[in-house]
């Protein structure tokens, strides 16, 4: 079918870049409630607390990058998330004014 290496190499390519478009396409075009989180967490930027730090502002989302502690003075409309421990790799997702967390994070703005 290939006749020389060169060929066949094109063919992969050709054959990935199809899959990812097909991929990206399809995340554009769904409409569930899993895909349009997707497309807007993170449209409008976040920052990465390190160590114990209070942010002020409108937040959405928060995705451990390690071990991450909710601590007190926290607002938002999660009951009884002070004292909470969001594991690495989770990602709480909520509306937030007030963080004060201790750790290693992304926090997502929201809109």
């Amino acid at each position: 079918m290939f006749r020389k290496g060169r060929d066949k190499a094109r063919f992969i390519i050709f054959i990935f870049f199809n899959v990812v478009l097909i991929f990206c396409v399809s995340i554009y075009m769904a409409t569930s409630t899993q895909s349009s989180l997707l497309k807007t967490l993170g449209a409008y930027g976040g920052v990465r607390v390190v160590g114990d730090q209070t942010l002020v502002g409108k937040f959405m989302a928060i995705h451990a990058l390690d071990d991450t502690a909710v601590l007190s003075g926290t607002v938002g409309n999660i009951e009884n998330f002070v004292g909470a421990t969001i594991t690495l790799g989770d990602v709480i997702v909520g509306s937030w004014t007030v963080l004060h967390i201790s750790g290693e994070a992304v926090v997502y703005y929201e809109a």
